[in-house]
């Protein structure tokens, strides 16, 4: 750790956070960050300059367990501890990230739009000129380029730097897989797919135009422009997530390439984090049960973890009908058999799975859910398996009633999904 006073902020390189992605009852950090220190608060910086979070001590913020947090979209999330004492049991995580965009029947409070958040956000503003004023009055060099990238990062510039991440990719990712929630959302996205082909009835993650697989060429070219924007804080990812909603569907082929031209580019194995490197991504019932067994094996020779999540919703053909999803139960049930399968069987695969909850279901739609997971579930503390709740068509007492019904009796572990987006 390296730290320096310049003036009325105090600067700290090298200030070694986790590198396992464990999580704590109390508030701690991942990766390398920069802090800055001044008038109260702690802003964290990550490599290249961009804001990544803000906390600051009780004369600026009231609760020195919550953070604000900025994402690579330029999404502002607040995580705070709003039913902190049950929100693990709910969400895998102790902390609620909340970010404003996607409503949840469990955690209806909005933090970001609290005093203490908007204050925060105009003094990073103010540290933003204070920067740039600072930068060429210090003689050291190491500070003196730091305080020029934060000068150089604003509000808007922060803007331009998500839009780019987005012009790279050709989109964005409307919804993150669930088990992203384990590496915190710090995920580097590449798109080997366009959409999902489905266009369910009660989906609220739809994407413009028609199911389409990228080419071979315009992925390579997305990794290589994804080297170029991200540099030197590289460093502080070791996880990829495949767009956007069924990447599976792109094939064997196309996913193997994807994984190798990634892994020689963006070398996610010499990142800070132990262990190897995390790939995350979508798939369907059906993409699912076209999968030979040679294309797990392949995966699970790989120094990798992979992670992919499949969109069941009921195993009950009178829900399924109702929400407009184009599957029969047998799909589904034999698509839950194959991912437990797989979860028994390759060790570096981890497929989990999706249920919805919501008033004016079907009572055999909770029945079948249940019998679905006491009869077939793994008992390797793989496959988890979570539970959306749908918007419009849940309350607060009823999800917490259907989720605890699930959760006591499922040998898979239960939780609520959390949208996020990238």
């Amino acid at each position: 750790m390296e730290s320096y006073f310049v003036n009325d902020l105090e600067i700290i390189f090298d200030f070694a956070g986790r590198n396992d992605w464990k999580k704590f009852s109390f508030p701690i950090w991942y990766g390398i960050p920069v802090k800055i220190k001044w008038r109260g608060y702690e802003f964290d910086f990550n490599l290249r300059g961009n804001l990544k979070r803000i906390k600051g001590n009780l004369s600026v913020w009231p609760n020195p367990l919550e953070l604000l947090k900025r994402n690579d979209s330029n999404d502002y999330i607040y995580y705070g501890s709003f039913g902190y004492e049950f929100s693990y049991d709910l969400i895998k995580n102790y902390y609620v990230p909340y970010t404003g965009i996607y409503e949840c029947a469990v955690f209806k409070e909005r933090p970001l739009e609290n005093s203490h958040v908007k204050k925060a956000l105009m003094e990073f503003d103010k540290l933003v000129i204070r920067s740039g004023e600072l930068s060429s009055a210090v003689k050291d060099e190491r500070p003196k380029k730091f305080l020029a990238k934060v000068a150089a990062r604003g509000r808007e510039a922060l803007a331009r730097e998500a839009t780019a991440l987005h012009n790279i990719i050709g989109g964005s990712l409307p919804v993150l897989p669930p088990d992203t929630i384990d590496v915190d959302y710090e995920v580097i996205p590449l798109m080997v797919v366009d959409g999902c082909g489905w266009n369910c009835d009660f989906c609220r993650f739809k994407t413009k135009g028609s199911f389409k697989v990228r080419s071979q060429q315009e992925i390579e070219r997305q990794v290589y422009a994804l080297r170029d924007l991200y540099r030197e804080d590289l460093i502080n990812y070791n996880s990829l997530v495949l767009g956007q909603n069924n990447a599976l569907a792109a094939g064997e082929t196309i996913l193997i390439k994807t994984i190798q031209i990634a892994d020689k580019v963006l070398k996610l194995h010499g990142s800070y984090f132990r262990g190897d490197p995390n790939i995350f991504f979508f798939a369907s019932a059906k993409s699912l049960l076209k999968v030979k067994e040679r294309f797990f094996e392949t995966l699970n020779s790989l120094p990798y973890n992979f992670y992919i999540n499949v969109g069941l919703e009921s195993p009950d053909q009178q829900t399924l009908d109702k929400l407009g999803k184009p599957l029969t139960a047998y799909e589904v049930k034999e698509s839950f058999k194959k991912a437990q399968y797989v979860n028994d069987n390759y060790a570096r695969i981890d497929i989990t799975s999706n249920f919805i909850l919501g008033r004016d279901l079907s009572r055999k739609h909770l029945e079948m859910l249940k019998d679905l997971l006491c009869e077939n579930g793994s008992r390797k503390g793989k496959g988890t398996v979570y539970l959306s709740p749908l918007i419009d068509l849940s309350d607060k007492r009823q999800v917490l009633k259907n989720f605890k019904e699930v959760k006591r009796i499922s040998p898979l572990p239960v939780y609520i999904y959390l949208m996020q987006r990238l």
